[in-house]
């Protein structure tokens, strides 16, 4: 199976923006919610500043985009992911594995000590992703209405970066 991992540019705003609306779909969906889900407001706009602004990889299967990844600097030390999503159909085939690796490598080789992301506590499945990917939880919060998860990955062994950033995030 052909697959691709690269950074997007301005003409994959429209498929970034349907993978992320698919992928967050599912993840309401998936877990009964009833506050706002964020990356559902996206619109054209925030989607296109995020491929200007920060990076945003995506994987393609044939030619075809179905994930999508944003990463962007919150300090010289630490990265944050968001919108994460892979369609649905290619859950559990390693696409999104390849696309989290070809983010973490890039934050890496930009002097990332740390990345960290927020995720649903309650999203069993998702929390084990990311475990088995070696993040930890940091933290949670109850300020979305949910309790929110901070996972770290710390990429260095003298790691001590400071994480107030993504308090913000």
């Amino acid at each position: 199976m052909y697959l691709a991992i690269r950074r997007a540019t301005d003409q994959d705003v429209n498929d970034v923006l349907a993978v992320t609306k698919e992928s967050f779909s599912l993840y309401q969906d998936e877990l009964h919610v009833r506050y706002e889900v964020k990356a559902l407001k996206e619109t054209i706009e925030s989607t296109l500043a995020d491929i200007r602004d920060n990076a945003v990889f995506v994987v393609e299967r044939f030619g075809a985009i179905c994930g999508a990844l944003r990463i962007k600097r919150l300090s010289p030390d630490l990265w944050y992911i968001y919108r994460f999503g892979v369609s649905s159909e290619l859950t559990n085939t390693g696409f999104g594995s390849a696309l989290l690796d070809a983010a973490i490598a890039y934050a890496k080789d930009n002097g990332a000590k740390a990345i960290a992301l927020h995720t649903n506590s309650k999203y069993y499945r998702l929390a084990r992703y990311y475990y088995g990917k070696q993040f930890y939880v940091h933290s949670t919060s109850f300020d979305r209405g949910y309790v929110r998860a901070l996972f770290v990955l710390e990429l260095t062994d003298d790691c001590g970066v400071d994480l107030s950033p993504a308090f913000l995030q």
